[in-house]
C-alpha cells in the first residue's frame, strides 16, 4: 500500500461518554477516527457533562484526555445549546464542538495532511438587547386517563415557572396543581379514591463570590396526602461550594444552611392534638458529585430538626456509584436511606383502608429507603464505527 495513502489505521481511537448524544449521528459525521467501546482501549478520552442555563438552554462542558501517545493532553471546552434549537441543530453544535476538541491531537497524527482550516469573518459584537430582561416564562397543562369496566382514574396537572437568572441574582416563582382521581368498581360497592395538591413557591438567590451564595426560599401549599389544608414557609439559606460554581458541570461539593420557619393548618385534628402550629427548624445538607474518567459518583447528606423538639428530625442520606472497573465492564450502584422522626402532619384518626392500600395518606414510618445496583460486560470487536439504521 501507498506510505501516502491514509487509511484508518492511522487514525486514533476514540470513546465519547455522553449520555444523551446521538452517537449515530456523530459516528456519521465524524467518520475519520476510531470509536471504541471500551475507554481503556482510546487514545482519546471524550466525555460531555451538561447543565441548564436560565433561559431554558443547556451549558455542555466537553473535557478530553489523552492517552497513550496522546498522554498529558487534556482539555475543557463549554459551549452553550440554545433552547430554541431543534434537535438536528443541537447534535450538529455538539459535532462542532466535538471536532474543535479533538485539533489538537488530530495535527499529531498522518490525519494533519487532509486537515483544512478556517475562519469566519469576526466582527465587532455588541450585547443584545433583551425585551424580557432576561425573564424565562414556561407553562404546562397534562391530564391522562385509562379505564376498563370495573375501573376509571384520571390524572392531571399543571404547572407554570417564571425565572430571571444573571450571574449576580437567581430569582424563580413556580405554581403548580395536581389532581389524581380513581374509580373502583367493585361487587356490592363503589370505591371512589381523590387526592390533590397545590403549592407557589419562590426562590431568590444572590451571589457572593464563586464560592458562596445566600437566598431564601417562600411559599404556600395544600395537600390531601400530608394533611395540609394550608402551610406557608419562609426559609433564609446560606451555601458555600468548595469548588468554583464555574466547575459545576464537573464538580461540587457544596454545604447548605437553612432555617425553616413554618405556619401549618391542618385539614385533620394531628397525632399531637393540632389544628394548627407555627415550627422553627434549622437543616445542613451536604452535596458531593463528580464525574471523572473512570466513572462518576454522588452523594447527599442532609439532616434537619425543629427547635421545639430535639427529637423531632430527619436524616436523608443518598449516594449513587458508578464505576468502570475492568475493560468493557461497569457497575452501577443507587440508594437511599432516610431517618424519619417528623411527622408532625398525621392525621389522628388515621387513614382507612383504601386510602392505605391506594397510598393516599400519609403513614407513620421511622424510616424509608430504596437502592438498586447493576452490572454490565461488554466483549468483543473493540471498534464502533458502523452506522447501520436498518430495522
Amino acid at each position: 500500500m501507498d506510505k501516502d495513502i491514509i487509511t484508518k489505521n492511522d487514525a486514533p481511537n476514540i470513546f465519547i461518554d455522553c449520555s444523551r448524544c446521538d452517537m449515530g449521528f456523530i459516528r456519521t459525521e465524524l467518520q475519520y477516527v476510531n470509536y471504541v467501546i471500551d475507554r481503556n482501549d482510546a487514545d482519546i478520552f471524550l466525555m460531555i457533562t451538561r447543565q441548564g442555563t436560565a433561559s431554558g438552554g443547556t451549558m455542555h462542558t466537553l473535557t478530553t484526555e489523552g492517552r497513550g501517545e496522546f498522554a498529558g493532553m487534556n482539555d475543557t471546552l463549554m459551549f452553550v445549546v440554545d433552547q430554541d434549537m431543534t434537535d438536528d441543530e443541537a447534535r450538529k453544535e455538539v459535532v462542532e464542538w466535538i471536532e474543535r476538541g479533538l485539533v489538537k491531537y488530530l495535527i499529531h497524527t498522518p490525519l494533519v495532511n487532509d486537515m483544512l482550516i478556517s475562519f469566519r469573518q469576526a466582527k465587532p459584537l455588541e450585547q443584545p438587547e433583551d425585551k424580557w430582561n432576561y425573564w424565562v416564562f414556561r407553562t404546562s397543562m397534562n391530564a391522562w386517563f385509562d379505564g376498563e369496566s370495573s375501573y376509571q382514574s384520571l390524572h392531571s396537572n399543571y404547572r407554570f415557572r417564571a425565572s430571571r437568572t444573571t450571574e449576580a441574582l437567581k430569582l424563580r416563582a413556580t405554581l403548580h396543581a395536581d389532581l389524581d382521581k380513581e374509580n373502583y368498581d367493585l361487587v356490592d360497592t363503589t370505591i371512589i379514591s381523590e387526592s390533590s395538591s397545590q403549592s407557589l413557591s419562590l426562590l431568590y438567590v444572590k451571589s457572593i463570590s464563586d464560592h458562596f451564595s445566600v437566598g431564601a426560599t417562600a411559599g404556600i401549599r395544600s395537600s390531601t396526602y400530608s394533611n395540609l389544608k394550608q402551610a406557608l414557609w419562609l426559609n433564609p439559606t446560606v451555601e458555600y461550594n468548595y469548588f468554583p460554581y464555574s466547575e459545576s458541570t464537573r464538580r461540587e461539593l457544596t454545604f447548605k444552611y437553612q432555617i425553616g420557619y413554618d405556619l401549618n393548618n391542618y385539614s385533620e385534628v394531628t397525632i399531637f392534638d393540632k389544628t394548627e402550629e407555627q415550627l422553627l427548624s434549622e437543616s445542613l445538607r451536604i452535596e458531593y458529585e463528580v464525574k471523572e474518567p473512570w466513572g462518576s459518583t454522588e452523594f447527599t447528606l442532609s439532616g434537619s430538626h425543629y427547635f421545639d423538639d430535639l427529637e423531632k428530625y430527619r436524616l436523608d442520606i443518598w449516594a449513587k456509584l458508578s464505576l468502570k472497573l475492568l475493560k468493557g465492564f461497569s457497575f452501577d450502584l443507587r440508594g437511599n436511606y432516610s431517618m424519619i422522626h417528623d411527622q408532625l402532619t398525621l392525621p389522628k384518626g388515621g387513614a382507612s383502608q383504601e386510602e392505605i392500600l391506594l397510598h393516599r395518606q400519609e403513614m407513620a414510618t421511622q424510616y424509608d429507603y430504596w437502592g438498586s445496583m447493576g452490572i454490565s460486560y461488554t466483549f468483543g470487536s473493540i471498534y464502533n464505527n458502523i452506522v447501520n439504521p436498518r430495522f
